[in-house]
């Protein structure tokens, strides 16, 4: 059975390479000599013949050049290799090393009618990436790479080859750039994690019923975790038992930070929106949105606060900044505010001593400023960078990472580049102090409302990009509704 990662409606797990290795282990003990293989290649050598159908509309007659290396990667792509050859499809085998390869995948596919070549010449109408699997994470050859990247159908055998199934780095120009990847077991981080995502194409993964007696390291949500994660109305609903969040943004440079702000987190369910004033002319706000309540100062209403996007360094912030961070509801922390904390030391210590919860939303850039001890911005640096400081991290990229204090991590594929315009951010803001002001935080999974945040945000983001040309952040902000009454 394989499940497409592009359309799934139920949030799958990821598992690193050695968690992999070992449930395959296990799995060797209670399942016969090369079952697991053989179950692998018959869904590989399926969904190659449905895409060659769906490409050529024919299986008969079209051309497949499996190329492999000597592991079992490429015993896979032989074993699939051998059934597409028994349904008239011209095979032909070349092997990186010459004369090494699985033997008997290679027996296989040659007695199915499949021949190696000795050379890269002709054209195909679909390659079969199976040079190195998920212990190897060396590049391919560049010549090699290109001939593949060529061809009108690329798949890859569990991982485009050049990719680390564990980190997703690669040499973006000696690494497969698969059309689909056929992962086995479950999935890898490699896959999703940036760069190795943008190389994986659409992702089939093809259950081999493994167990896993680890957590995953990383959770990708889907439709049915985020609906479940977003309060509901219930009969007796009001406007203080849905939450209250207070926004507190913008500057005189930056008086849209406020807006756009308030504008996610009227939409995310929340009952009431109250607005700080004192950073921006209250009527930047008030005029285009007359639901919100203005205050001049805290309120005991707010369960849940969002702050700093417009920021701009001025003593009141900090001030306010301050006394947010003494408070025990939860406050998400964004732009000015996580330059202000990057550049004090009591700030910092602040953050990192509170009760309550605390979400920081850094780009790349402020990542680094607010952690300048930590070269990467990988999934080992945003851990080591949440445990440091006690906080949900939440950092946005091509595929944004959601980790938690205690290491736990979620990552978000949804994500478009409809995303990268500017004040996208200060509406991912207001979604996610809505949320979080929304939501009852007795037994309630904090880090996964902060993720099923980032989801909604991207899921606006392609509703947006798919009815408006180049969409600003207005316009995803008022996806966001749109979002919540399809979940």
């Amino acid at each position: 059975m394989t499940l497409s990662l592009v359309s799934h409606n139920l949030g799958l797990p990821v598992f690193s390479v050695a968690q992999i290795r070992a449930a395959e282990e296990r799995a060797f003990l209670v399942t016969a000599p090369g079952s697991l293989m053989q179950r692998a290649a018959f869904a590989l050598g399926v969904g190659c013949a449905d895409l060659l159908r769906e490409t050529f509309g024919c299986v008969y007659g079209t051309s497949v050049l499996v190329v492999v290396g000597p592991g079992n990667n490429g015993g896979d792509a032989l074993f699939a290799g051998a059934l597409l050859a028994r349904r008239g499809v011209l095979v032909q085998i070349y092997c990186v090393v010459p004369g090494v390869c699985h033997e008997k995948g290679l027996a296989a596919a040659l007695g199915a009618g499949g021949r190696v070549i000795d050379s890269l010449v002709g054209d195909f109408d679909l390659v079969l990436d199976g040079i190195a699997g998920l212990g190897s994470s060396r590049p391919v050859d560049a010549k090699l790479a290109r001939f593949i990247n060529l061809s009108p159908l690329v798949v890859a055998v569990d991982i485009p080859s050049g990719v680390n199934a564990d980190t997703g780095d690669c040499d973006v120009d000696s690494c497969v750039h698969a059309d689909v990847t056929f992962t086995f077991g479950a999935l890898k981080p490699g896959l999703v994690l940036a760069p190795g995502a943008a190389f994986a194409g659409a992702i089939e993964v093809v259950d081999l019923d493994l167990e896993f007696d680890t957590d995953p390291v990383l959770q990708i949500l889907g439709d049915h975790e985020v609906a479940e994660l977003v309060p509901a109305l219930s009969f007796d609903s009001y406007k203080y038992s849905r939450g209250v969040v207070g926004i507190a943004a913008g500057s005189p440079s930056y008086p849209g930070a406020a807006m756009l702000s308030v504008l996610g987190a009227q939409h995310s369910g929340v009952g009431m929106v109250m607005f700080r004033e004192g950073f921006v002319d209250r009527s930047e706000v008030l005029d285009s949105l007359p639901n919100v309540v203005s205050i001049e100062s805290d309120s005991p209403r707010i369960t849940g606060w969002a702050v700093g996007p417009g920021f701009s360094g001025r003593e009141a912030e900090h001030e306010f900044l301050t006394s947010v961070l003494g408070g025990a509801v939860p406050v998400v922390l964004d732009a000015g505010a996580l330059s202000d904390v990057a550049h004090s030391a009591d700030l910092r210590a602040a953050a990192a001593a509170r009760s309550g919860v605390t979400v920081i939303t850094p780009h790349v850039g402020e990542f680094r400023q607010l952690f300048p001890s930590l070269v990467g911005f990988d999934l080992e640096s945003v851990r080591t960078a949440a445990r440091e400081l006690n906080v949900i991290v939440v950092a946005k990229g091509p595929r944004t990472l959601v980790v938690g204090p205690d290491g736990r991590s979620f990552v978000d594929i949804e994500a478009s580049p409809a995303l990268g315009t500017a004040g996208s951010g200060d509406v991912l803001t207001g979604i996610i102090g809505g949320l979080l002001a929304g939501s009852a935080l007795d037994g309630v999974d904090v880090l996964a409302i902060v993720a099923a945040g980032v989801w909604i945000h991207s899921r606006a983001g392609r509703i947006a990009e798919a009815q408006l040309e180049n969409p600003t952040a207005v316009d995803i902000g008022n996806m966001v509704g749109m979002v919540l009454h399809d979940l």
